[in-house]
C-alpha cells in the first residue's frame, strides 16, 4: 500500500508519522487506518499499466497513465559524414576552399570526422568561416541541414549550420 501526504506522489508510509494530537506512531508499532488518516495520509494503490508502453504519472493528486514518449533517436554522425562527403556540391565547395584557404579545407574535413565522433566544434567553426568567405550557397546550407535532420543530429548543430 502507498500513501500520499498533502497530495504528494504516493510512497510507502514513513517509519514515523505524527498524529493531529501531537503523538507519534512508529513502524515497529504500526498505526491503525484511522491514525494514518488522522496524520494526513491517504492510501492509494497504483493502477495496473504496461510499463513497456505506458508511464504512470502523479498529476494534481491523482494517478494518470500516459503512453511513453517516443525514444530520442540516436544521432547517426558517421552516416551523416559519409553522405555529406559524397555530395557533389560539397566537393565543389571543398575544391574552392582548398584553393582559397588550404587550412580551412583541413578544418572542414577533420572537423567533419570529429563531428562523427560527437565533437562538432571544429567543423562548425570552419563551416562558419567558409560561409563568411562566401563559399557556401544557401542551397548547400539547406541541403546539409536537411541531411542533419534526417540523420537525427542535435538541433543545436542543425541550427548552427545556418550562420
Amino acid at each position: 500500500m502507498l500513501y500520499s501526504f498533502r497530495q504528494q506522489r504516493p510512497a510507502p508510509l514513513p517509519n514515523r508519522i505524527r498524529l493531529s494530537n501531537g503523538f507519534t506512531r512508529y513502524a515497529h508499532q504500526p498505526p491503525t487506518a484511522e491514525e494514518i488518516l488522522d496524520a494526513g495520509y491517504v492510501a492509494y494503490t497504483e493502477p495496473a499499466y504496461d510499463a513497456a508502453t505506458e508511464q504512470l504519472l502523479w498529476v494534481d493528486g491523482a494517478y494518470v497513465i500516459e503512453a511513453l514518449p517516443p525514444p530520442i533517436p540516436t544521432p547517426r554522425w558517421v552516416d551523416f559524414s559519409a553522405i555529406v562527403m559524397s555530395l557533389p556540391a560539397i566537393n565543389v565547395m571543398l575544391g574552392a576552399v582548398l584553393q582559397a584557404a588550404p587550412g580551412l579545407y583541413g578544418g572542414l574535413v577533420v572537423g567533419l570526422q570529429n563531428a562523427s565522433e560527437g565533437d562538432s566544434r571544429v567543423f562548425l567553426n570552419s563551416w562558419n568561416t567558409a560561409f563568411a568567405m562566401g563559399l557556401l550557397s544557401a542551397e548547400l546550407i539547406t541541403t546539409v541541414q536537411q541531411l542533419a535532420t534526417e540523420y537525427d543530429l542535435p538541433e543545436v548543430f542543425i541550427d548552427s549550420l545556418a550562420p
